[in-house]
């Protein structure tokens, strides 16, 4: 008795596991995503520091500052991440996780609610690199 349905079946299964995206796309979206978090960090600053001017709102000071900073230090998490991307290093996945895990845990010390969307986006973009992790160069 002849098995001659597992090969076929086994090249099908393996072709299927290609890159959803380019990688040159990929990079664009991860640096673009980084740069509007710090483009958001940057506009929370702002706030505070006019806030703080006023002093209209000196309660709210504190809190905005600190969501301005922590936008700040996660879009250059993933501004960094990115550039590790392109050069192929492993770093690229721990940085991103990082920042995952550093705006999860910030918005839950704070009591926010969980930012979903950005872990659903996170945890495409993790298993996106980890897919391209075929072409990089061990480093």
């Amino acid at each position: 008795m002849q098995h001659t349905t597992t090969q076929p079946r086994i090249t099908v299964i393996t072709q299927t596991h290609q890159s959803v995206f380019k990688k040159s796309i990929f990079v664009i979206a991860l640096a673009s995503l980084g740069g509007i978090t710090v483009l958001a960090g940057i506009v929370s600053l702002v706030s505070a520091i006019i806030l703080l001017s006023n002093a209209s709102m000196p309660s709210l000071v504190g809190t905005i500052f600190t969501d301005a900073v922590l936008d700040i230090t996660i879009g250059t998490l993933i501004i960094v991440s990115s550039r590790a991307f392109v050069q192929g290093k492993i770093l690229a996945i721990w940085l991103f996780n990082g920042s995952l895990l550093l705006d999860s845990l910030y918005s839950l010390i704070r009591g926010y609610e969980l930012h979903y969307i950005f872990i659903g986006l996170g945890v495409l973009l993790i298993w996106q690199m980890l897919k391209f992790k075929k072409e990089w160069a061990p480093s």
